[in-house]
């Protein structure tokens, strides 16, 4: 059996399509399966132990020398090795022009996506060969295995999380932060503070108010995260609170922050990629929702749980908000009271037995 997964970005998304790759390998060990993914997220999949080949794609890196020589030997050399190869089953889990071309251009005996219903652009419905809709209302997860149990014809409902594979240097270094004197005590909580969009963080005053109740309560030890110069800002003012009791930890590659979160106890977070990471682990998440749906992005199970932000402005959504792009408050998660994030965390927190 030979199966290739086209879902070339973003990195939340393919973190999200990660059980359609345990399912198909628990449904067949031996198979073949590769990624097409965009060549800049390529570590991340690589590093999944139940694939074999990540595929690598460079489509806006194209989009933008589309008249270069070298564009072109890129592209053929692509087309080479999807043609090459006889894929007894394609399943395009992107549902875009982009990903329906590639599908199309596949060697594949059966291209599996979207129906017209679920498919996020129409055109995609000609370059496939069959289409399913996912029952409205179920998380992204499930929308994802949906299309590959209905392809395949079998259900598997225990697909796990996995442990993505680091270097043993990596490994050892992990080891030894977790022995750091700030980190010993309560819980080990990484907090990861920042997202793509401004309005789905918090406020630097309600997290920084939030964690002080979490450190009082639980003597929780915090070990923040960042990605960008400014959530770096931002970690190093939180951290100035809790000098003796949390660490800012450095950027690691993304196989290695997940392996980090699994030695935690808890990760607090917006809708972001260290959640869906994180969603991979055995550990607890609580995060924060607001111009995105929590019952549809966060990650299952009862070990996950997330507050839910309003919308003063009376906005409904079945996905995502339709002004997260141009709303210039963000007041969804902007004016949550701090006091009410932490009762809302705390009756949640207590109902775990570890």
């Amino acid at each position: 059996m030979k199966i290739l997964i086209i879902k070339t970005s973003s990195l939340g998304d393919i973190i999200h399509a990660f059980p359609v790759l345990q399912y198909l390998r628990r449904l067949y060990p031996h198979a073949q399966i590769d990624w097409l993914i965009e060549q800049s997220f390529g570590e991340l999949v690589q590093a999944h132990p139940d694939l074999n080949h990540a595929i690598p794609v460079q489509i806006k890196k194209w989009r933008s020398n589309i008249w270069k020589k070298e564009c072109w030997q890129e592209i053929r050399a692509l087309l080479q090795r999807i043609r090459q190869c006889r894929y007894d089953l394609v399943l395009d889990l992107q549902g875009n022009i982009k990903s329906g071309l590639l599908t199309a251009l596949a060697n594949g005996l059966r291209k599996v996506g979207f129906g017209w219903r679920s498919v996020p652009e129409w055109p995609n419905t000609f370059l496939t060969h069959e289409r399913y809709d996912p029952p409205c209302g179920r998380n992204i997860r499930e929308d994802y295995l949906f299309l590959a149990q209905s392809a395949l014809g079998e259900a598997i409902n225990d697909v796990s999380g996995v442990a993505l594979q680091v270097d043993s240097k990596q490994a050892l270094k992990l080891e030894k932060l977790m022995q750091v004197d700030s980190l010993k005590g309560g819980p080990r909580i990484m907090v990861c503070p920042g997202s793509n969009w401004d309005n789905k963080q918090l406020s630097l005053e309600i997290l920084q108010a939030f964690l002080e109740q979490i450190s009082k309560k639980l003597d929780g030890r915090f070990l923040f995260v960042w990605g960008t110069p400014k959530e770096k800002e931002m970690v190093e003012k939180l951290q100035e609170n809790f000098p003796d009791s949390s660490l800012i930890m450095d950027r690691f590659p993304l196989p290695v922050l997940q392996s980090l979160m699994s030695k935690t106890q808890l990760v607090i977070a917006m809708d972001s990629l260290p959640l869906h990471l994180a969603g991979t682990t055995p550990t607890p998440t609580y995060s924060i929702f607001g111009a995105s749906l929590a019952h549809k992005y966060k990650p299952l199970g009862n070990l996950h749980h997330a507050f839910q932000g309003s919308c003063p402005y009376g906005k409904s959504f079945e996905k995502r908000c339709p002004i997260l792009r141009t709303c210039s408050t963000g007041n969804c998660v902007k004016q949550i009271d701090a006091n009410v994030l932490f009762d809302h965390f705390f009756t949640w927190w207590k109902s775990l037995t570890f």
